[in-house]
């Protein structure tokens, strides 16, 4: 059995929602209107990192490091990350703009039939929509 691991959600907290929560924090303002704003610009954060948080929130870049939370426990063996965030060093990720395409783009590089595979995902919803595919996806609980 190969695990296919979501990189945002399992190896580290999702950015958006945490440093989301962490500006609202520092702000006072209600995560719900700055989500709006977030959003919008977070092609550009991506694309970016910290410096772009500065054109909409001056002074939250310093907040960005804190954004991540790195996993405190081992992966299970082997194991594939499927992402859309750059992999740490030595780590084999498949990149796509649709966490479906990375995961189907996974399954065609390492020869595998969904039931072959099984995908952990934080997001409820991508595991239902893994489960689409006919993956065995499960809920991983941070």
């Amino acid at each position: 059995m190969v695990y296919l691991l979501d990189l945002s959600g399992v190896y580290c907290e999702p950015v958006e929602p945490r440093l989301l929560r962490l500006l609202a924090e520092e702000s006072g303002e209600p995560v719900f209107y700055l989500s709006e704003a977030f959003y919008a610009l977070l092609p550009r954060l991506k694309a970016e990192g910290a410096q772009a948080l500065e054109a909409l929130f001056p002074g939250a870049s310093r907040l960005y490091p804190k954004a991540f939370r790195p996993r405190g426990l081992a992966f299970p063996e082997p194991f594939h990350l499927v992402s859309d965030l750059p992999p740490p060093e030595g780590v084999l990720a498949y990149h796509a703009p649709d966490k479906l395409e990375a995961l189907a783009l996974a399954l065609e590089a390492l020869g595998l039939a969904p039931g072959e595979a099984v995908y952990w995902d934080d997001n409820p919803l991508w595991v239902e929509r893994a489960r689409g595919l006919g993956v065995r996806a499960e809920l991983f609980l941070p």
